[in-house]
């Protein structure tokens, strides 16, 4: 069995741009696309993947990187035994640093295929499931107090009991007063998080801290650097969600030794792809430290590689995934539902991701690397 195609198609997406402080200040509005990789073997298997890159005024990279890194990869893949997959990984891994999304999509894929060649459920490959269930994230969008409170109040009724908030786009005094709103309407059992993505100075984050030392809220990568985060968390004593400054699993470790991290985001394409998701995230078992495993967005094949990757962990690990099904990028047949605030992997979700993908709405492939 060898791998004799690799297949890329590009899914146009809009997601808005609701991303506090970079709405104002953005000059270019860039397409963004959804990446869809498609791996064949001469025995007819086939391995899904996506990605999709964060804006380039948002996260240092581009769409067309993606695409650019597996072909720049495509001669160590080709012609593998997919079953093999630790060597191909590491020929990858040899031969492009960085491009955390196109390794991303490209890992995503060979996984879903290794799985499928073992017929086997990836969560099986992997080692097995070791939660049952896992819950899942809500974000409540920056609006005003009575658009704020409509959308909690929507949500929780929904069943979620995990919220981020966004803040960051107006002055600070008007996050400190968000914050308290909120923190005065949720109930003991819930988590909630207060993301500026990465929009204050460390004087504003310092200042909205202290202002609400009483009520102790978590906040997520409040700074734009990691060293800004640190020194966040060494003036205010307090331990944060760190995020997108999270860019490999030395730095997820440097956060847990400088005592910074009290929650860890691994977005994949941030952190350097699936492989390196799964490093950070046994330092965290090891560790003892709740993470979110996620990326900037996707599909229901992205939401149906992290559940299988959040299963592998005990559930109080598992602080959150996020729900990326949506009717308007129905690229997945039939996508992982959300019930109650919660995601759970079928025990018989089939082999790989065990997901089945709508061909027709892909379009025709941006690339075919190996014989048409």
């Amino acid at each position: 069995m060898r791998i004799k195609r690799i297949t890329l198609y590009s899914v146009p997406i809009d997601v808005g741009m609701e991303l506090t402080r970079y709405v104002a200040s953005q000059s270019i509005n860039p397409a963004l696309d959804v990446l869809v990789v498609k791996i064949e073997t001469d025995g007819g298997l086939i391995g899904w993947g996506e990605v999709s890159s964060a804006p380039p005024y948002y996260l240092p990279e581009l769409s067309a990187g993606a695409r650019e890194g597996i072909r720049h990869v495509a001669p160590v893949v080709l012609g593998r035994d997919p079953r093999q997959i630790a060597p191909i990984l590491k020929d990858i891994s040899g031969a492009l640093r960085g491009h955390g999304n196109a390794k991303t999509a490209l890992e995503m894929a060979l996984w879903d295929l290794a799985a499928k060649a073992h017929d086997l459920p990836l969560i099986d490959l992997w080692g097995g499931r070791v939660s049952e269930s896992l819950p899942v994230l809500s974000v409540i969008r920056i609006g005003t107090r009575e658009r704020t409170i409509a959308a909690f109040e929507a949500e929780r009724k929904k069943g979620y009991s995990r919220f981020q908030i966004k803040v960051g786009a107006g002055e600070v005094h008007e996050d400190i007063h968000t914050i308290r709103m909120v923190e005065e309407l949720a109930f003991p059992h819930e988590r909630l998080w207060y993301d500026s993505n990465r929009g204050w100075l460390v004087d504003d984050a310092i200042r909205v801290i202290k202002a609400l030392r009483e009520l102790s809220p978590m906040i997520e990568n409040p700074c734009e650097s990691y060293e800004e985060c640190r020194t966040v968390a060494q003036r205010t004593g307090v331990r944060i969600m760190l995020d997108e400054v999270i860019d490999s699993p030395r730095r997820f470790l440097q956060g847990v030794e400088d005592q910074i991290i009290d929650v860890a985001s691994l977005k994949t394409s941030c952190i350097g792809g699936i492989e390196a998701t799964r490093q950070a995230m046994q330092l965290a078992n090891m560790l003892g430290i709740p993470v979110r495993i996620e990326d900037y967005y996707g599909s229901g094949i992205l939401l149906a590689c992290v559940t299988h990757l959040g299963h592998t962990l005990p559930r109080n690990l598992v602080f959150g995934l996020y729900d990326y099904v949506s009717d308007d990028l129905p690229i997945v047949k039939n996508p992982l539902p959300v019930v109650n605030g919660e995601i759970r992997l079928p025990h018989d979700c089939g082999p790989g991701l065990g997901v089945e993908i709508n061909e027709a709405i892909l379009g025709e492939p941006v690339a075919i690397l190996g014989p048409a």
